[in-house]
């Protein structure tokens, strides 16, 4: 049986599937609603712990796996560690890694970076500026329609279109996504060696989450790679072509929603910078230079939403992966992690798929794990989160 796959969105998650399928030799068509790869841009550094770097092995070529490698940040430890506003120690985790001291082979990649290794070899499957508005099903196939006015058929559709799914809608209506209140405004800076050099050494090998008294929280990384991304792409694929990326610090400030007053909700690049330039003046002094030194158009709001977990529903030629059915906190940085390990899980059901009867069991397979470990993962985030608010309500009351 020849299967024809349907991927609403390019994001990691769409991409990890779409390039498995292609070396399984199972037709694939992937509709993304930007015009470019590098159009809305939002996010920089992913963590990749163990599972993800995993399910990146499996889905991808050899030799973009090496190349995914190469690019990644050049050294991580522990996970994530948590500081107060002025650096120093709270308590350390090594959330999902092994324990040991040595540097691990999976840290953090640049999230355009390894869009456009996982876009390579799918430049004919990939059609930008289409965007999936809905589907129809019936027995023998599935219909999506996009939001130009025209049709396409297959034998599955996957909705991988983020925590906005079009698909999911159409497919679980009454599924509650929820919104925590907690906002997140990002921002990078480039590392000049002058403020690498005065910036605090557990920056470079993990993420670190910085509580402050004033209610925020911090989160940090750097990303350095370990070859500079036109040497590697040379060296290892010199048929891919990567945008070269200047070593940065990604940083984040997460607080609460103030409600209708909220001050990010309308604000611009430029006010969301000066903000973050102020409500970080007691901080480090080297952090709070390397925020005052982004470029404010680097700067954005996300609403941090997750899902409640739907009662189980009945398999069909429609599914979901990622943050489009199980979106959850970047507290603990799984939510990547977890759109990879469900597009290395469904392509294995998939790949297995011989006889047009087996489809439907196949992904019901696919549903029942996801439904386990991906629900899972957004309780861990959520349980990470209100660790680190209950460290900021500790961090007020000893502050008063």
């Amino acid at each position: 049986m020849t299967l024809r796959v349907l991927i609403a969105g390019a994001g990691v998650g769409g991409l990890a599937l779409a390039q498995a399928l292609h070396q399984a030799g199972v037709a694939v068509t992937v509709f993304e609603r930007t015009p470019s790869v590098r159009a809305g841009q939002r996010g920089y550094r992913i963590n990749i712990n163990r599972a993800g770097g995993d399910a990146l092995a499996a889905c991808l070529p050899p030799e973009l796996f090496r190349l995914y490698l190469a690019t990644s940040h050049d050294e991580a430890r522990a996970r994530v560690g948590v500081f107060d506003h002025r650096m120093h120690p709270l308590y350390a985790t090594d959330v999902g890694v092994d324990g040991t001291g040595a540097p691990r082979d999976h840290t953090g990649v640049n999230r355009l970076t390894l869009r456009q290794i996982m876009l390579a070899g799918l430049e004919h499957e990939v059609r930008l500026g289409q965007r999936v508005v809905g589907f129809e099903q019936t027995p023998d196939r599935v219909q999506v329609r996009l939001a130009d006015g025209s049709t396409a058929e297959g034998d599955l559709l996957v909705g991988a279109d983020g925590v906005g799914s079009a698909v999911r809608a159409g497919l679980l209506p009454h599924m509650r996504i929820r919104d925590t209140g907690v906002r997140c405004l990002w921002g990078r800076t480039p590392l000049r060696p002058a403020l690498r050099d005065q910036l605090p050494a557990p920056l470079f090998d993990r993420v670190a989450v910085a509580v402050a008294p004033s209610g925020h929280i911090g989160i940090l990384g750097a990303y350095r790679t370990r070859r500079p991304h036109l040497e590697a792409a040379a060296a290892v694929t010199p048929t891919v072509s990567l945008d070269p990326e200047p070593d940065y610090l990604m940083w984040v400030l997460s607080k609460e929603s103030s409600g209708s007053e909220e001050p990010w909700r309308t604000a611009s690049s430029a006010e969301l910078h000066r903000y973050a330039v102020a409500a970080t003046a007691e901080w480090h002094p080297a952090v709070h230079q390397a925020v005052r030194e982004a470029d404010p158009e680097d700067c954005f709001v996300q609403n941090v939403r997750v899902a409640d977990q739907p009662p189980p529903w009945p398999a069909g030629r429609v599914t979901l992966l990622g943050d489009a059915i199980h979106p959850m906190s970047p507290a603990g940085g799984t939510g990547a992690n977890t759109a990879l390990r469900d597009a290395a899980v469904l392509a294995d059901k998939l790949t297995d798929v011989r006889h047009p009867a087996r489809l439907i069991p196949a992904v019901a397979a696919y549903e029942t794990e996801m439904r386990q470990y991906g629900f899972a993962a957004v309780a861990e985030s959520l349980r990470y989160g209100e660790r680190f608010a209950e460290t900021i309500r500790r961090a007020e009351k000893e502050n008063h």
